[in-house]
């Protein structure tokens, strides 16, 4: 008789042999895990089957793969991998991990499992991805939206945010990552964002489902998560030491414009110029504004193609570079200096009404810039250049013709 109740039993209540839940793991300390984790975790108990289902997985030793991630060609898989695994992995990194049991129908949880099994076949598990709008998170949400039938709506955070403002949230304690990440990224991720949108980052994402709610064709209502509870807590990490240097890029701003100060000074009091450091920033800033100008015009990178910088920093000085060696041996004048005095000064000027938040540095390595070319101008005016080495080998010569 007790065996023909628990038979009963199981038959009421079909949803429960197929769980979902939704797992948020916390961020790490690489920087491909400072932002978190989503996966989806699918347990059949009449299979005896118990996977998490991963859309974060991607291949170092896949073909060019450097290149193709260079050019935003990156292309991410889903996975399936047994429970015990992924949470050992996240138990070993140190992360959190939170599990959100979904409260679902047993049609949802039957659209759950085929849903996902089908992404992990070999023809559908590889997608292109994209950090800011197609990410292991981005596709968990379409997943639940795809499998929940009815009405679902989301619980939104109020605050209008950027990406940029939410990206900052995450790298505060990686300062040089976050300036990579800023001296990359242009306009585009200064627009304010739609509430879903902001979900492309996983704790955003756990917060929208914490508060969701279903309403079926009845007009019936049900919360979406039936259940959390935090699966294995977060141990304290040191940052770490790739990601810290002995100096903020604010502090080494402060630090490059005080010696760029002192050598204009220096220049000024002895009337001469210490040109090879112009070569060589000349250089820098050329090599700079090749990889943003190549970011720009060709990867698939979200927002590199908006950024502003590449007005100011770009490989033109590589193509000026040898007229100024020359017009610096010989110590003659040349409109270089004119030009980017002129085009630097307005940048700056421009710049708070442009859409886009420069990076740190911006402000520091355009005066650093500026303060160059003036000394040079400085230099011109206070010594033309018929004083220069080039009028003194001409005196030179004329006098041993004598």
């Amino acid at each position: 008789m007790a065996l023909i109740l628990g038979t009963v039993a199981v038959q009421a209540n079909p949803a429960d042999n197929i769980e979902v839940s939704v797992l948020t793991c916390s961020p790490g300390q690489e920087v491909y895990s400072l932002y978190g984790h989503t996966a989806i975790r699918v347990r059949d108990r009449v299979a005896g089957t118990d996977h998490v289902f991963n859309y974060g997985v991607f291949d170092f030793n896949s073909e060019n793969f450097m290149w193709r991630f260079v050019l935003g060609e990156t292309d991410y898989m889903c996975t399936a991998t047994p429970w015990e695994y992924f949470i050992v992995e996240y138990q070993a990194r140190g992360s959190s991990v939170v599990e959100q049991t979904l409260n679902l129908t047993e049609a949802e949880a039957t659209n759950f499992k085929n849903y996902l099994y089908e992404n992990i076949r070999k023809e559908n598990r590889v997608y292109r991805y994209n950090f800011l709008t197609n990410n292991c998170t981005t596709r968990v949400m379409d997943c639940v939206d795809a499998c929940v039938d009815g009405e679902l709506a989301y619980s939104w955070k109020e605050e209008p945010q950027t990406y940029r403002t939410i990206l900052h949230e995450y790298t505060k304690d990686f300062p040089w990552t976050q300036e990579g990440n800023d001296i990359l990224l242009g306009a585009d991720v200064d627009t304010l964002l739609s509430y879903r949108a902001t979900c492309f980052i996983p704790y955003n994402f756990m917060s929208a489902l914490a508060g969701a709610t279903v309403r079926n064709e009845f007009q019936d209502t049900r919360r979406l998560v039936k259940e959390t509870a935090t699966v294995t807590e977060a141990r304290p990490q040191a940052l770490s030491a790739k990601n810290t240097l002995p100096v903020t890029p604010k502090e080494f701003g402060v630090i490059a414009i005080a010696l760029a100060l002192v050598i204009m000074a220096i220049e000024f009091l002895s009337r001469k110029m210490l040109w090879p450091l112009d070569i060589i920033l000349m250089l820098a800033h050329g090599l700079a504004g090749c990889l943003i100008t190549f970011m720009f015009l060709f990867s698939e990178h979200p927002a590199v193609g908006s950024n502003w910088l590449v007005g100011i920093i770009n490989p033109l000085p590589l193509v000026i570079l040898p007229f100024a060696i020359k017009a610096a041996w010989h110590d003659k004048h040349t409109l270089w200096h004119h030009f980017m005095a002129v085009w630097i000064a307005l940048f700056l000027l421009f710049m708070p009404w442009m859409p886009q938040k420069m990076c740190t540095l911006t402000v520091p390595v355009l005066a650093i810039l500026l303060s160059r070319q003036i000394s040079y101008i400085l230099h011109y005016r206070l010594i033309p250049a018929t004083q220069g080495k080039h009028s003194r080998k001409t005196s030179t010569k004329k006098k041993n013709k004598k």
